[in-house]
């Protein structure tokens, strides 16, 4: 009986020491039951590219991955002056959690005489590239490919020169499935703000006025 008690005891124990062992790893590799919660973009940390907005806050919780925190970078680039002679406008703002670069939001004034141009610049060798057009500014696009997920838009700014702004938001991860209307609303709204902060004369949606030479 007492031989039959120890035993028992023992292996009590040892149940007990395995459990407290996996409890541990779970807690430290940050696995289930100890999983910590999914971290949240509040209004007030947003970068001037997407404005103090509520509804960006909320897209972004809708579309980032699973992370325990993120960090969003101070504006990056150089405005426009309200100059009618300038030309160069660069913004730019990243998004992290846990480390990782998980999206950039970016717009650059250039010169792209045709839509197929702008689009191709913004995507590069990206493969699996799949543009479907949306509705925003003069020409705008949206890519699901398995890497990388981009929502784009070209707003026109100055009469001359074929010069616009194009403004992308680029996901790392995968967003949902159900997530290709909240990327095309962020990049909707980066391009708008970005069409104020650049002094722009003309409307957004104004159509070409000729085609010249490829970029």
């Amino acid at each position: 009986m007492k031989l039959t008690r120890k035993r028992a005891i023992v292996a009590l124990s040892v149940c007990l020491a395995l459990v407290a062992a996996w409890a541990g790893i779970s807690y430290a590799t940050n696995t289930p039951p100890f999983k910590k919660p999914k971290g949240t973009v509040e209004t007030a940390e947003l970068c001037p590219s997407f404005g103090n907005s509520q509804e960006v806050a909320g897209i972004l919780n809708r579309l980032l991955p699973y992370a325990t925190s993120y960090r969003i970078s101070r504006e990056g680039g150089t405005p426009r002056s309200p100059s009618p002679t300038d030309l160069h406008h660069l913004s730019s703002c990243t998004i992290s959690g846990d480390g990782r670069r998980l999206l950039l939001v970016r717009t650059e004034m250039g010169g792209w005489s045709n839509e197929k141009g702008w689009r191709d610049e913004v995507l590069g060798n990206t493969n699996g590239r799949r543009p479907t057009p949306f509705d925003a500014g003069r020409w705008a696009f949206s890519t699901t490919p398995e890497i990388l997920r981009v929502g784009a838009v070209f707003s026109a700014c100055v009469p001359y020169g074929d010069s616009g702004l194009s403004t992308y938001v680029q996901l790392r991860d995968p967003a949902p499935a159900d997530g290709l209307d909240d990327l095309r609303r962020l990049a909707e709204i980066a391009a708008e703000r970005a069409h104020e902060a650049a002094h722009c004369t003309l409307p957004a949606d104004a159509p070409q006025q000729q085609d010249t030479a490829g970029r």
